[in-house]
């Protein structure tokens, strides 16, 4: 077993990468260091200045070179007879929407591939989050942020999200209905019946009420990814859509000054995998 006599701690940033810490490398040897002492180098937020907000331990962050750049720096280290001593820490993950495992456990609840990826308590005491995971990121109490308009729904290729300034939060597939149905019968008397994008719209919309649960997960992922494809080609392409859409989600969203307003938005939220609060 190797036993360090000398360490030398290196913090990694986009301003300090594999390729400037490969440049200092004959400095460490003359230095008597044996080992390098590495920060965290697995994928982090974007903009990370200390690398513990991990978003994905699968890869080497591309922001410190990547594996090519790390392979580099490991190469000139070997040569000069220098270890490497990995800072980790496993349950260090960023709460972000760049963590796309977490984002999957959001959406997809207990149906999630990565659900045995981090610890949920599933079956808490406390009913107002059994079934559910907290996200405690709201600046003030949730009523109060939701009734001025600082929580809001929105739509783009992703899916739909709620959105609380920079955090985002993928909607249950399974509530995707409680929006896109909404109104619907007037979207029926303009278009009509039989108009191709309506029926289209039908079809998706009626596929989502069969998506597989985790048992057939690689179905159900497909069918999924089918779903959200399929809805937003159909948004881009069809103007009469496009703005029922839109409509809808501007319903949604509610008007501040009007709490009633925002009875939808609430109800749409009570039936997700997550819980925001103060």
């Amino acid at each position: 077993m190797r036993i360090p006599t000398s360490t030398y701690r290196i913090q990694f940033h986009a301003g300090f990468d594999f390729d400037a810490a490969r440049q200092i490398v004959p400095y460490l040897k003359l230095l008597g260091i044996s080992d390098l002492y590495a920060s965290p180098i697995f994928q982090a937020r974007k903009g990370s200045t200390h690398g513990y907000d991990v978003v994905d331990p699968r890869q080497i962050n591309q922001e410190l070179g990547g594996s090519e750049k790390f392979e580099l720096l490991w190469e000139a280290l070997n040569q000069q007879g220098i270890g490497w001593i990995q800072d980790i820490v496993p349950n260090h993950m960023a709460y972000d929407g760049q963590n796309q495992m977490l984002m999957d456990v959001l959406e997809s609840g207990p149906n999630s591939d990565f659900i045995d990826y981090f610890d949920v308590n599933w079956n808490h005491s406390y009913l107002g989050i059994k079934g559910r995971i907290l996200a405690p990121f709201l600046g003030d109490f949730y009523d109060k942020c939701l009734e001025s308009g600082q929580i809001q729904l929105r739509y783009d290729a992703d899916g739909l999200s709620v959105n609380y300034y920079n955090l985002r939060f993928p909607l249950n597939i399974d509530t995707y209905a409680d929006v896109f149905t909404y109104n619907l019968s007037k979207l029926r008397r303009k278009l009509g019946r039989s108009h191709p994008d309506y029926v289209k719209l039908l079809g998706i919309l009626f596929s989502l009420k069969f998506i597989p649960s985790k048992e057939d997960l690689l179905e159900r992922t497909d069918q999924i990814s089918f779903a959200k494809h399929s809805l937003w080609e159909l948004y881009t392409s069809s103007q009469p859509i496009q703005s029922f859409f839109d409509e809808n989600i501007a319903i949604f969203n509610g008007k501040p000054g009007d709490p009633s307003s925002f009875d939808l938005l609430d109800s749409l939220l009570a039936r997700q995998n997550f819980r925001l609060s103060f």
